[in-house]
C-alpha cells in the first residue's frame, strides 16, 4: 500500500480523554519503558501517523502524574494528521499483540517533516 491509496483523516483533540488500562493490554516490559509527559503541555502542532496495519491502533497520552488517557484511535490503512500538545508523552499500542510500537514526548520541534509508520 502506498500513502497515496491510504485515506487520510483529520483527528483533533477535545476535552474528554477517556482512562486506559494499559496495564491488561501489554506486558510488563513496555510498562516499565513508557514515558511520561512533561509537566506542563505547551502549544499545539500537527503530527502525522500513518497505519499500514490491517489493524486499529491507540494513541494514548500518558499524564506526568501517571495516569494514562487515550486521546485517538489510529484507524487501519489510514494517514492520520493528530492535534498534539509539545511535551505530551505519547504511546501507540497493537491491543491485538499487546505491543508498544511507539513511546516518546512529543514536540513540534521533533515531529516537523516526520511520518510515524506502523506495519
Amino acid at each position: 500500500t502506498t500513502l497515496s491509496t491510504m485515506k487520510t483523516v483529520d483527528l483533533r483533540n477535545t476535552s474528554e480523554f477517556p482512562d486506559y488500562d494499559i496495564a491488561t493490554v501489554v506486558d510488563d516490559a513496555c510498562l516499565q519503558r513508557l514515558v511520561k509527559s512533561d509537566q506542563w503541555t505547551r502549544d499545539e502542532f500537527i503530527a502525522q501517523w500513518e497505519n499500514m496495519t490491517k489493524e486499529e491502533l491507540v494513541m494514548l497520552w500518558l499524564w506526568h502524574n501517571g495516569e494514562v488517557r487515550e486521546i485517538y484511535r489510529l484507524p487501519p490503512k489510514t494517514l492520520a494528521h493528530t492535534s498534539l500538545l509539545d511535551g505530551m508523552g505519547i504511546a501507540v499500542i497493537s491491543e491485538l499483540d499487546g505491543k508498544c510500537l511507539y513511546n516518546d514526548v512529543v514536540t513540534g520541534e521533533s515531529m516537523t517533516g516526520i511520518v510515524q509508520r506502523f506495519e
